[in-house]
């Protein structure tokens, strides 16, 4: 059963959680709404493991000659690869009743999810800067797919928000690769479209997502629509900076070759990172008191 949770990442199940943002952005936080969010989770966590599944069996002749992917289940020899085929299967049949359960517009959001997560398994990935778009673009599909869940309207500014901002960190996740490819002395990530002599390129994406990302931030804190929300808006100001401060050590560890893979995951196991996430939490629920 370990193999199968490891098969299945389910360490990257946290990224789901985003469908919760739209629920908490409103301070809509009710029962039924965090019933909806739930399963809105559970299925994303389903569906986005499925498409797991499909690009270890994919990248499996690369994956068994990378110093770490190597040992991943299907590089391993853990699981066949007819295996594979059978979880995936049972998660894409799972993943889709639980949507159907949930809406016809959130099934059809998975849907698109699920396709574009293929697509990129397939194709997209391979492609220089297409890719970034794409991990960006499924990212922000959660936070929707929240907001499908609990028929909450997601603002423009939480939508600008959350494209730049994730788009910033697929960013850094190539960026970290590149670096530590370089730090290696190999010159082309496999399996993929970048070379060394992209790295400058990459960083500047990088830096200019990030960038715009908080601009987007700093305009809602001035926007009229904060009184409505927030009973202490210069609390606002103080999240800000710590978002700020956050981003940019996160793309500076990336420039160094810091972080192994996704910045998210990293963020979870570095003191830092979860200091900054409670200070924003903290500084949330100020408001409500």
């Amino acid at each position: 059963m370990f193999i199968i949770f490891k098969a299945i990442r389910i360490h990257q199940w946290v990224k789901n959680f985003l469908v919760f943002i739209p629920m908490i952005a409103s301070h809509q936080i009710t029962i039924q709404n965090i019933y909806n969010s739930f399963l809105a989770f559970f299925a994303f966590c389903l569906i986005a493991s499925s498409g797991y599944i499909v690009n270890d069996l994919l990248d499996l002749k690369f994956d068994k000659s990378h110093p770490y992917k190597k040992l991943r289940p299907f590089a391993s020899g853990a699981l066949s690869a007819k295996n594979g085929l059978v979880i995936f299967l049972i998660l894409c049949l799972l993943g889709f009743f639980l949507s159907f359960l949930i809406g016809i517009h959130f099934l059809f959001l998975i849907l698109s999810y699920w396709l574009l997560s293929l697509l990129y398994s397939f194709k997209l990935k391979k492609i220089i800067i297409i890719d970034i778009f794409v991990l960006g673009i499924v990212y922000t599909l959660r936070i929707l797919g929240g907001s499908f869940a609990t028929e909450l309207q997601m603002s423009l500014w939480l939508f600008a928000f959350s494209i730049f901002f994730f788009l910033s960190l697929a960013s850094v996740k190539r960026l970290s690769e590149l670096v530590n490819l370089k730090n290696r002395n190999i010159y082309k990530i496999e399996g993929r479209g970048y070379v060394i002599k992209n790295l400058q390129l990459i960083k500047v994406i990088a830096i200019l997502f990030g960038s715009l990302s908080l601009i987007i931030i700093s305009f809602y804190i001035n926007s009229p629509d904060i009184l409505d929300l927030y009973s202490k808006p210069p609390t606002l100001l103080a999240m800000f900076l710590v978002l700020g401060f956050w981003l940019i050590r996160i793309i500076f560890l990336g420039i160094n070759g810091k972080i192994d893979g996704d910045p998210i995951i990293y963020a979870l196991k570095d003191i830092t990172s979860i200091f900054c996430l409670t200070a924003i939490l903290l500084l949330f629920m100020i408001n409500f008191t």
